[in-house]
C-alpha cells in the first residue's frame, strides 16, 4: 500500500510589490507587475462615498455605477459594449458604503485599449434616461426580492439594528425603496458631475505587461478633469442602543436570526484579536457555535459569527436559520457557546484560527484580479497594500489571552441587538422564555 504523503509547513509569502506614481491631475497609480499574470487587471477606486448622496435619493450612486458601461459619448449605446468585447475585456462598476469603483480584466496585449474605455466610461459615459431607468426597475426588483426572503429581510433589518440610523451606514447601497424609485437620468447625472473626478482617486493595475504602464496610464487619463468634483465626506458612524426586534413574517416555518453588536474596523489594534476570536466562535466549520447547533443538534444547516468592517467602525454578527420549535433553545445555547469569560479560547483554537487566516492569504491574492481588488478594498477602508504584511504579522501574535479578552469585551453576550424573522406568533413566546423583550415589527414595516 502506498504511503500517506508528507507535507511540510508553507514557505514564506510576501505581498506583491508595487510602483507608485501620481499624475499632474492628482490621480494616484499603483501597479503591480506579475509576471506569469497574462490577464491584467485594472481598477480605478473613486472616492465617492455613499454619503455623498442626497437622503431622498439614496440608490443614485448604484444607478450611475450600474449605467456607467451603457454607452459613453465616443461610443454610444451598445457599441461601447461591442468595443470592449472586441479587445477580449471585461468591464464591471460597483459601489461600497465607502467608494465605487470600475474594474476592467483584458489580455495584457490589449490594456492600451482597454485602458482607454475604461476612462471613457468614468469621464464621458452617456447615463441616457432610458438605461437609468432599466437599471432602476432591475435594482428596485432585486430589493423587493431580497426583502421577500427571511435571510435577506434580516440582514437589511440588521445594519439599522446596529448602527444609529442618522448614518448612510445604516442602510445597504439601494437605500430605502422609496428613494430608489425617485431616481432619474437627470440625478444619476448630477452625481456623476458632482462626484467623480481624479481627485482623492486611485488607479491600481495589476499583471504581466510587455509595454510601458505609465505611457499607457497617462494618455487614458492624463487630461481627465472635474473643477466641479465636491469633497469626499466619510462619516465616522456610531452604534445604536442594544435592543431587540421580531420582524412578522406570517405563516414562516422558519426563524432567520441575527444578534449582533457594534465592533470595530481593520485598522483597530484588536482586529486580529476579534478576527481569530471569530473563527474559532463561529467561523470554521467546527467553531463553536456551528458544531454544537448544526452537528450536535442538529437545528440548522449552518451557524456563523461575522465581522464586517466598515471605513470607521464596523459589526459583529451571528447568521443563522432555525425551525420554530428550536428558536428558544437556539437562542439559550448561543450566549453559552459564546461565552469566552467561562470557557476561554484555547490554544488550539486559535492556532487553526490563525493557520486558516494566515493560510489561505496567498489564495487570495494569487491572480492579477485578486490583488487588484483586494488593494482596491483596502484603500477604501482607509489603508494601503502594506496593511497586508503586517495584519498577518498580528494574525501570527494573537494568543488565547488576547483572543479571549477581544470577544470578550466585543462580543458582550448580555448586551447586543437580535433580530428574528419569522412567524411572530410562534415565536414571541419562545423568545421571551429566552431572557428577550422583543418589539413586534409588522410586516412590511421597518425598524
Amino acid at each position: 500500500m502506498p504511503t500517506r504523503p508528507t507535507t511540510t509547513p508553507p514557505g514564506p509569502w510576501s505581498f506583491p510589490s508595487s510602483q507608485r506614481f501620481t499624475l499632474d491631475n492628482g490621480l494616484r497609480v499603483i501597479v503591480h507587475d506579475l509576471p506569469g499574470q497574462y490577464v491584467v487587471s485594472a481598477g480605478l477606486m473613486l472616492d465617492v462615498p455613499l454619503t455623498s448622496e442626497p437622503e431622498d435619493l439614496e440608490g443614485v450612486a448604484l444607478l450611475t455605477a450600474s449605467t456607467l458601461s451603457e454607452g459613453t459619448h465616443d461610443h454610444p449605446g451598445t457599441s461601447f459594449t461591442e468595443a470592449v468585447e472586441s479587445c477580449g475585456a471585461v468591464l464591471d462598476a460597483a459601489v461600497g458604503q465607502s467608494h465605487a469603483h470600475v474594474l476592467v480584466d483584458v489580455p495584457g496585449a490589449r490594456l492600451p485599449e482597454a485602458m482607454a474605455l475604461l476612462a471613457e466610461a468614468i469621464t464621458q459615459p452617456q447615463l441616457a434616461d432610458a438605461d437609468v431607468e432599466r437599471h432602476r426597475l432591475l435594482h428596485a426588483a432585486q430589493l423587493e426580492q431580497q426583502l421577500a426572503t427571511g435571510a435577506g429581510r434580516a440582514n437589511h433589518a440588521l445594519r439599522r439594528a446596529l448602527i444609529d440610523p442618522a448614518f448612510r451606514a445604516s442602510r445597504g447601497k439601494q437605500g430605502m425603496p422609496g428613494s430608489l424609485q425617485a431616481v432619474t437620468g437627470a440625478d444619476v447625472r448630477a452625481h456623476h458631475a458632482a462626484t467623480h473626478g481624479p481627485r482623492g482617486s486611485v488607479l491600481v493595475i495589476s499583471g504581466d505587461f510587455d509595454h510601458g504602464v505609465l505611457d499607457c496610464v497617462a494618455s487614458s487619463f492624463g487630461s481627465w478633469d472635474n473643477p466641479d468634483q465636491s469633497a469626499a465626506r466619510h462619516e465616522v458612524p456610531t452604534g445604536r442602543a442594544p435592543a431587540a426586534w421580531l420582524i412578522d413574517r406570517p405563516g414562516s416555518v422558519q426563524a432567520d436570526i441575527r444578534w449582533g453588536w457594534f465592533t470595530l474596523d481593520r485598522a483597530h489594534a484588536d482586529w486580529a484579536n476579534l478576527q481569530v476570536a471569530a473563527n474559532a466562535l463561529g467561523g470554521a466549520y467546527l467553531s463553536r457555535l456551528n458544531r454544537v447547533l448544526r452537528e450536535e443538534k442538529g437545528f440548522s444547516y449552518g451557524v456563523s459569527l461575522v465581522n464586517s468592517p466598515l471605513r470607521h467602525g464596523g459589526y459583529t454578527s451571528t447568521h443563522g436559520s432555525f425551525r420554530n420549535e428550536v428558536v428558544g433553545e437556539a437562542l439559550a445555547l448561543m450566549p453559552q457557546l459564546l461565552d469566552v469569560a467561562a470557557e476561554p479560547i484555547t490554544a488550539d483554537e486559535v492556532a487553526r484560527a490563525r493557520d486558516y487566516l494566515v493560510g489561505t492569504s496567498p489564495l487570495r491574492y494569487a491572480t492579477a484580479p485578486g490583488v487588484t481588488l483586494g488593494v482596491l478594498s483596502l484603500i477604501a477602508a482607509g489603508l494601503d497594500a502594506d496593511h497586508v504584511g503586517r495584519q498577518l504579522d498580528a494574525y501570527r501574535a494573537v494568543t488565547p489571552d488576547t483572543a479571549t479578552e477581544a470577544a470578550a469585551r466585543l462580543v458582550d453576550v448580555h448586551a447586543g441587538s437580535l433580530v428574528v424573522v419569522g412567524d411572530a406568533g410562534a415565536l414571541e413566546q419562545p423568545l421571551r422564555d429566552a431572557g428577550w423583550e422583543p418589539t413586534v415589527v409588522p410586516a412590511g414595516a421597518w425598524i
